[in-house]
């Protein structure tokens, strides 16, 4: 039997409502990239791989600053990390928005991502706080998120198209500073009411040996690398169909739309079958979409592959994410151990599909990642595998 072994006294979270609001607009802040892709490599004269880079960068960036995030959120508070994190993401989307060459935007995206690392930390631990219920943390989390990215991809389409690629930074940083006061708002309001944040938590705080989860973790991280469509759909819709910002941003929101559709239904599925056997069903469907996408002879025709896809990703994302924090004592550690291994696998699956499309074509990405998802099914099913022993959680 694993040893547990109890947390010093937990720090103020941030309030439930304004968590939810902190988690929208940053994932808003976030998701202004990917439809700006094209006129950034048309820009700096980029091959795909170095497309990619802007992304990993950031990933890279999310990666390295949830290891103080996973500390400080126990010593310092949620509200302290998140507005730190507003401030280094005004200072990284500044860079951004003047960045003479590519070096320096792959900087700032670096700095972007350690200030979104300390916000998704500090959001996502103050809600499975407020609602440790089994997969509920994960669901709430995936809607706050996807209307986030809703809005983020529409008015990246809208300012790309209209006033050039550098315009996404600009609101980035404007997001900044609203995320670097939201929480001060948050602690002001929560000391007034009638339920203090310091008292909203109802989830022991527990260290479990990470051992105990590592299985999960290592399906966490692949299928965060299967994530990487979001730099390849743009590239792939444009020289494949001339596709314009506008209409990327329009297809990726096919897939965050998805995402909002499905999380309620993935929600309850969880609860009623089990978080194993969604992940299995979730990636089959992840897998089949993806591939798909090659099977599309015009630009819209895109949207079914992609929102099978979308659907698939969303099970897949909840159902694993819930496995971790829940083997993980839906502690800080396991908050930070699953933010960890998503970011590396968006810091890797990117640079992996752009050398991809340079090595192959533009639509071998979309072989070779759902026949990874093929893979991590294969291990979680096989007896000898990754199986029921290291994987399997039932509700």
């Amino acid at each position: 039997m694993a040893r547990v072994i109890r947390q010093p006294p937990a720090q103020p979270f941030i309030s439930f409502r304004f968590a939810l609001a902190l988690v929208t607009f940053t994932l808003w802040s976030t998701d202004v990239m990917s439809p700006a892709l094209p006129a950034i490599q048309d820009d700096f004269l980029l091959s795909a791989k170095a497309v990619g880079l802007t992304v990993s960068f950031f990933f890279l960036g999310r990666l390295l600053g949830n290891f103080p995030a996973a500390r400080f959120l126990d010593t310092a508070g949620s509200p302290r990390v998140a507005s730190i994190g507003g401030l280094v993401m005004v200072l990284g989307s500044v860079t951004n928005a003047v960045a003479p060459n590519i070096e320096v935007l792959y900087a700032g995206r670096a700095l972007q991502g350690v200030g979104i690392a300390l916000l998704v930390n500090a959001g996502l631990r103050s809600i499975l706080s407020a609602r440790p219920g089994r997969g509920v943390a994960m669901t709430l989390y995936g809607i706050a998120s996807t209307i986030g990215s809703v809005i983020g991809l529409q008015s990246s389409g809208l300012l790309t198209g209209s006033y050039g690629w550098r315009s996404i930074f600009v609101l980035s940083a404007m997001l900044g500073v609203v995320l670097t006061i939201l929480p001060i708002v948050s602690t002001s309001v929560a000391r007034r009411s009638l339920r203090p944040v310091e008292h909203t938590s109802t989830v022991a705080g527990v260290i479990v040996p990470l051992r105990t989860y590592l299985a999960p973790l290592a399906i966490n991280f692949l299928v965060f690398c299967n994530y990487s469509i979001w730099v390849i759909v743009p590239l792939y819709a444009q020289r494949q169909f001339d596709a314009s910002p506008t209409a990327t941003a329009n297809l990726l929101l096919i897939i965050t739309i998805t995402h909002l559709a499905a999380a309620v239904p993935v929600s309850r599925a969880i609860g009623r079958f089990g978080p194993s056997r969604v992940l299995v069903s979730s990636l089959l469907i992840a897998a089949a979409g993806s591939a798909g996408i090659l099977l599309a002879n015009s630009v819209w025709l895109l949207g079914l592959p992609l929102a099978l896809y979308g659907a698939g990703m969303v099970g897949a994302v909840n159902s694993g994410g819930d496995i971790v924090l829940h083997r993980g004592g839906a502690g800080s550690r396991a908050v930070g151990s699953l933010r960890q291994t998503s970011d590396l696998g968006l810091v890797i699956g990117p640079i992996v599909a752009g050398a991809i499309a340079d090595a192959l074509s533009y639509s071998a990405p979309f072989v070779v990642f759902p026949f990874l998802m093929l893979v991590v099914v294969a291990g979680i099913v096989v007896p000898g595998g990754l199986g029921p022993r290291t994987v399997t959680e039932n509700a």
